[in-house]
């Protein structure tokens, strides 16, 4: 549908802790079997990213794929993580343990996986970091730091703000708190998506109003740094999550009439 009507599409993600089947990072692609070295999982990693750009471009030859999420969540929340271990993940699967990380005994893994998108992504699509949490201090900043190395690095082009927020225009997820976030990914160079954008009223604990607040601002804060001299035109998308506010992620009464 998308390519037949020239509807640009947004690739989501090819590496990412959740989702992917143990299996595949051990050995002789078994669930029980030793976990696989650093080099054997580059080649796994490369194989899926490249085969995974080779189908879309065979099946979809004409698709305007404009964007890709290359890394998904890579930041730990824990702040102990973000000072001492680069943000990586605590290691192993499934309850927010990173396989990735398992394998790799940190988030090295991540500029590989952006250096082979680099490779095999067509030109006019671009790469992004995407996460959730985004605006919470150490963890934006440790986002920031590994988005500004691969920016200087040729290989990344955008942080992704999945903005997965309350109706709150002053708490932890606020909008101060937001747009200072969005300045400072802004001011690595790269363009900015809001990407999975949904804003919750925590079942009646905020009003309908301040949720459209909440909406105005996000929406505010990207014309804002769009028609600034610093940040001219680098906020490229916000991508409202999911067809209507009854399907939201957060399940907490974020539906609206």
């Amino acid at each position: 549908f998308c390519a037949k009507n020239g509807i640009g599409v947004r690739g989501h993600t090819l590496v990412w802790h959740s989702q992917t089947p143990q299996w595949f990072f051990k050995e002789g692609f078994n669930n029980n079997g030793a976990w696989v070295n650093s080099s054997t999982m580059d080649k796994r990693m490369e194989s899926y990213i490249k085969n995974m750009f080779n189908a879309i471009q065979t099946q979809y030859p004409t698709l305007d794929l404009y964007a890709y999420d290359v890394c998904n969540e890579c930041i730990s929340d824990d702040a102990n993580r973000t000072k001492n271990n680069g943000g990586a993940r605590t290691p192993g699967y499934n309850n927010g343990n990173s396989p990735w990380v398992q394998v790799y005994g940190s988030n090295a893994f991540i500029e590989k996986a952006f250096t082979y998108a680099r490779q095999y992504a067509p030109k006019s699509c671009k790469l992004y970091y995407n996460d959730y949490n985004e605006y919470w201090d150490h963890k934006r900043d440790c986002i920031y730091s590994t988005c500004k190395s691969l920016y200087d690095k040729g290989v990344l082009d955008g942080v992704g703000m999945q903005s997965h927020i309350n109706a709150d225009r002053n708490g932890f997820s606020g909008t101060s708190a937001y747009v200072t976030a969005m300045k400072k990914f802004l001011s690595i160079g790269c363009d900015v998506q809001v990407t999975e954008l949904d804003i919750s009223v925590e079942n009646g604990k905020y009003s309908y109003q301040q949720q459209a607040d909440k909406y105005c601002d996000v929406f505010k804060a990207a014309i804002d740094c769009n028609t600034s001299g610093q940040y001219k035109g680098k906020v490229t998308a916000v991508c409202i999550w999911g067809p209507n506010d009854n399907n939201s992620w957060l399940k907490s009464g974020s539906n609206t009439t």
